[in-house]
């Protein structure tokens, strides 16, 4: 009788934690955020763009990466994946990396890091970090590999550095990201998704939840939600520092489906917009681009034209208005630059100087 008891009161002590939790939950917000609206940035800038000019013609970039004066962009279905520019002379330099399967080739690159001394990529195809010397692969066409770590398991999507382990998206509805050691083994998983008062089915939770996140690459995780303004900054351990939520405090709608066996989800028409995308770490700061449209306006476009700037303890601190929109960038902090991809009305590459 006693231990029946035992349980009946341990249910009902998690029953009312659960109803307590709930009832803290703003309505249609979300446990422990900040809301935030555009009068707590402190200043707002216009930006006007300048479209980047080459003696060859850029492709099709998606990615775009700044060192010094120079310019790499990450190109598709391309022979040559990664090409890259001088900003000074308006030059090409060269074109690096062959597309393939094969030693040195990569299908799926991206840049993790580049300094003057070292070029981390990432091969999201074959879960590989590639390091090369900064200086061979700007003169080489044939870059040498210096080192090479192949992660233990699958991520999904891109890796981030954070102190000597790198970080990727879990994509279960349990942990929101994965970690690895150094030699590429994993350590952990981590990060607890936002609780509101919309009940999302397991799958309806990893689609209305997905984030691009970055880091400081020392101890602060920023993730950034795609579907509701909502950003999370974490601390090294992924424990949640700081939620904020705004400007416009909504959060889109998904609804579950079954395609025989595979289980998914979809938006709701009507009730879906965009929001946080590439967000990029600069010094004490983190920029990021934010739309907040909706598929069904008029004026809807995939490119922003709104750039946020936090600090690392998520403070809002200004907002850049671009006078046009981009999908895609890099900030040079030294020369208060920004450059960004457009695909409207042709791929072009522009530049914005800021304060």
């Amino acid at each position: 009788m006693r231990d029946n008891m035992n349980v009946n009161i341990g249910g009902l002590i998690g029953t009312l934690f659960c109803v307590m939790m709930l009832s803290c939950t703003p309505k249609d917000g979300y446990q422990r955020a900040a809301l935030i609206s555009y009068d707590d940035f402190s200043s707002t800038q216009k930006l006007i763009g300048t479209n980047l000019q080459f003696d060859d013609t850029i492709l099709k970039p998606m990615r775009i990466q700044v060192c010094d004066s120079l310019l790499f962009t990450v190109n598709t279905r391309e022979e040559k994946l990664i090409h890259v520019f001088n900003l000074k002379s308006q030059k090409k330099i060269g074109e690096r990396i062959s597309s393939g399967q094969g030693p040195g080739e990569m299908l799926q690159p991206y840049f993790v890091k580049i300094d003057t001394a070292w070029v981390h990529l990432f091969d999201m195809s074959s879960f590989t970090l590639y390091v090369y010397a900064t200086k061979d692969f700007i003169t080489n066409p044939l870059p040498v590999v210096i080192r090479k770590v192949k992660l233990s398991e699958p991520t999904f999507g891109e890796i981030r550095l954070l102190g000597n382990d790198m970080v990727s998206s879990a994509y279960n509805p349990n942990n929101q990201f994965i970690s690895f050691n150094s030699n590429g083994e994993k350590s952990m998983e981590f990060g607890t998704y936002p609780i509101s008062n919309n009940a999302f089915s397991d799958a309806e939770k990893v689609e209305a939840y997905k984030s691009s996140f970055t880091t400081n690459q020392k101890d602060r995780i920023a993730v950034c939600y795609n579907w509701t303004d909502l950003i999370d900054i974490l601390d090294g351990k992924g424990h949640l520092k700081k939620r904020i939520h705004g400007p416009k405090q909504f959060i889109s709608t998904f609804k579950e489906f079954r395609d025989g066996d595979v289980v998914s989800a979809s938006p709701v028409k009507g009730h879906n917009r965009d929001a946080y995308f590439c967000p990029i770490s600069v010094g004490e700061d983190l920029f990021v681009l934010f739309s907040g449209k909706a598929e069904d306006e008029a004026d809807y476009s995939m490119l922003a034209n709104q750039m946020f700037v936090f600090d690392w303890d998520g403070n809002p601190k200004q907002i850049l208005l671009l006078d046009q929109g981009i999908f895609a960038f890099t900030v040079d902090k030294e020369n208060k630059k920004i450059y960004g991809i457009s695909d409207k009305p042709d791929f072009h590459l522009v530049a914005f100087s800021y304060n």
